[in-house]
This record gives structure tokens, sequence and C-alpha cells, in this order.
């Protein structure tokens, strides 16, 4: 584990996980969740949380296959951020005509491959070939979560915007007005969306960038574990 400082503190007792955006890198979703339990039971503690930050679907080969594993991940209490492609594939299979462009174009041709679902099949059909416990578990997925003094979300936040005012568009869609700003954000926020330019994660005094571009060549999935006042981090 590459342990750094962290910009906050947790609480005695307390570990928490996150993992980037892996894009249908489902192996390399599967490696890292096999680091959690590896390092839960090495070391175990009184109250551990997994958080993957969304965009787990698209662009990669098997979208269906991280569904099952983030499904499945039984090591401690999970959870999944809603990221800008299950919004967007949600509203294809709703069938918004208009999200069902933007979905083919922006990667989900790979996702209806992995359900074998053709993207030439007609529109109204691809909900069929999408199981229910993945639609399920897409649509229940939150928007964001806070533990401590970290808030995890998929892509960021609005700054000077008090959480409870935060557009749904800047939780799963903001770039640049959060990624420049240095602002105290009353939380340190761990966040994914912007593939990092080195592929390494981003370590920041009010924000932690876990987006290391896994779909991409050269790429990394990244997952942080969060303990006391320091933060390791693991790649696949």
């Amino acid at each position: 584990m590459n342990w750094q400082p962290a910009p906050a503190a947790l609480e005695p007792g307390h570990r928490l996980y996150a993992i980037g955006d892996a894009h249908g890198c489902a192996e390399r979703l599967r490696a890292l969740h096999r680091a959690v339990r590896d390092d839960l039971r090495a070391r175990p503690c009184a109250q551990a949380t997994l958080v993957h930050l969304g965009d787990l679907i698209d662009r990669g080969p098997d979208s269906a296959g991280c569904l099952d594993a983030a499904l499945g991940f039984d090591a401690c209490p999970s959870l999944s951020l809603r990221g800008n492609h299950e919004d967007t594939a949600l509203l294809a299979l709703a069938g918004e005509g208009y999200a069902c462009a933007d979905w083919l174009d922006t990667g989900g041709r790979a996702a209806l491959r992995s359900w074998g679902v053709s993207d030439l099949s007609p529109r109204a059909t691809w909900a069929a070939g999408v199981p229910l416990r993945h639609r399920d578990y897409m649509a229940g997925m939150a928007l964001h979560h806070r533990a401590g003094p970290y808030l995890f979300v998929h892509a960021g936040i609005r700054p000077g915007v008090p959480l409870e005012e935060q557009s749904r568009d800047d939780l799963l869609r903001i770039r640049r007005a959060f990624l420049d700003s240095e602002a105290d954000h009353g939380c340190v926020v761990v966040h994914g969306h912007t593939p990092t330019r080195d592929r390494r994660p981003e370590l920041r005094p009010n924000r932690i960038n876990l987006d290391t571009g896994a779909v991409f060549e050269g790429g990394q999935l990244t997952l942080a574990v969060f303990e006391a006042d320091r933060v390791g981090f693991v790649q696949a």
C-alpha cells in the first residue's frame, strides 16, 4: 500500500474504500475487490465501507460484469454512486430518444454488447435485454455519499453552493469550475469523472480524483483506502 498523508482524518476504527471509474473493466474491478477483501482479512477494523464512484459501465468490454461484481461484493457494506454514464443509460433504456444517440456515442454500444444486445436492434427492445437486477441497481444509485470529513460524488460539486442545493447535473458532470477551484468545500470531495493526465490519483487539500483512465491505453483502475489521517492507493 502506497500511504500518503490525507487532507482529512477519520475516527479510530473507521475505514473507507473508494474505487474510481471502472468503465466496463470488470477484471480490474474484481482485482481491486480482492485487494479490499485481503486488506480486511489482514487488518480487521470496526467499521468499513466501499464506495464505487460511478461509471461502472460503457466503453470497456464488460459493463455487465462490472455491475455483477458490484452487486456481489460482500466483504463489507458497499454502495455505488450514479455516474453520468449510468444516468444516460437509464434514460436510453427508458426510451428517451435524445439519450439513445448520446449513449451510443459515449460507449453504450460496448455496454449493450456485454448484455448480448445489438445496437442495431430496435431501441424499444434494448431494456428487455438488460437484466432487471442491473437496471434496478443503476436506478437505485445515490448521487452522493457523506462519510465523516469526506464527500463521495461522481463528478464534483459547484463551489460555494450548499450540498442540498447542488444541481443534479453538476454532481454528475461538472468539470472545470470544480477542478480549478481551491475553495474549502467544508469537506474533502472524493470524485472521478475526469481522467488524470498521468494516470495517477490526484491528491489536493480540497479534493481527491480517483479516475485514472482505466479504460484508456496506459490507464489504471484505482482503489483508495482512507483511515485515520492517511490514504493509501492500489491500482490494477
